[in-house]
């Protein structure tokens, strides 16, 4: 028995179908990400027809991943996030080279449609709640900070960038014992 993929990027997103393929062909970090996704909407889908019947919980957490899984491919389909090498998932490090220059952020977040914002935050081991309304990212310009989103807890130092996806509930807090400053953006 085949399972239709009934949340197929490729099916949802018409406008990206080549980029969809360039990636698939090209990008192992790529066909990683979306044989995962793949694996969960199999899954899910089973769960749905009652193929399988785990509890309530075990299958909000399917659904919440196979999001999760989505708003990255989503990004890297659409090159708003990249995966370079070096890239973990949600990060790109060392994007910005030092002193990070506000001007050359602006105008890379800008051919995304991205706003570009400074922050500040002094010195203060609290974590501060968000969740954005829209894609968002941010670069750290000196100092250093901390981001958990999903469970994850990503250091960024100066010049590492990160995309938050819309609607992802997130902490950050300054990790280091001065001041930290970092651009911040959103779509």
């Amino acid at each position: 028995m085949t399972l239709e993929h009934h949340r197929d990027l490729a099916h949802e997103f018409p406008e990206l179908k080549q980029r969809f393929h360039d990636l698939k062909t090209e990008s192992a970090g790529f066909r990683r990400l979306y044989a995962h996704y793949e694996a969960l909407d199999n899954e899910i889908h089973r769960i749905e027809q009652e193929i399988e019947t785990p509890s309530d919980a075990y299958t909000e957490k399917l659904k919440l991943r196979r999001a999760q899984l989505k708003d990255r491919l989503y990004g890297l389909l659409t090159g708003r996030i990249h995966l370079p090498a070096d890239t973990e998932e949600y990060v790109v490090r060392h994007k910005f080279r030092q002193p990070v220059d506000h001007g050359e952020v602006s105008r890379a977040w800008s051919e995304h449609g991205y706003s570009c914002q400074s922050c500040t935050a002094a010195a203060d081991p609290d974590w501060r709640d968000a969740a954005p309304g829209s894609d968002e990212v941010l670069v750290v310009v000196e100092g250093c900070l901390e981001v958990e989103m999903h469970g994850v807890r990503y250091a960024l130092n100066p010049g590492d960038e990160m995309f938050i996806p819309r609607a992802a509930p997130y902490r950050l807090r300054n990790a280091c014992a001065r001041e930290t400053r970092w651009f911040h953006g959103h779509d």
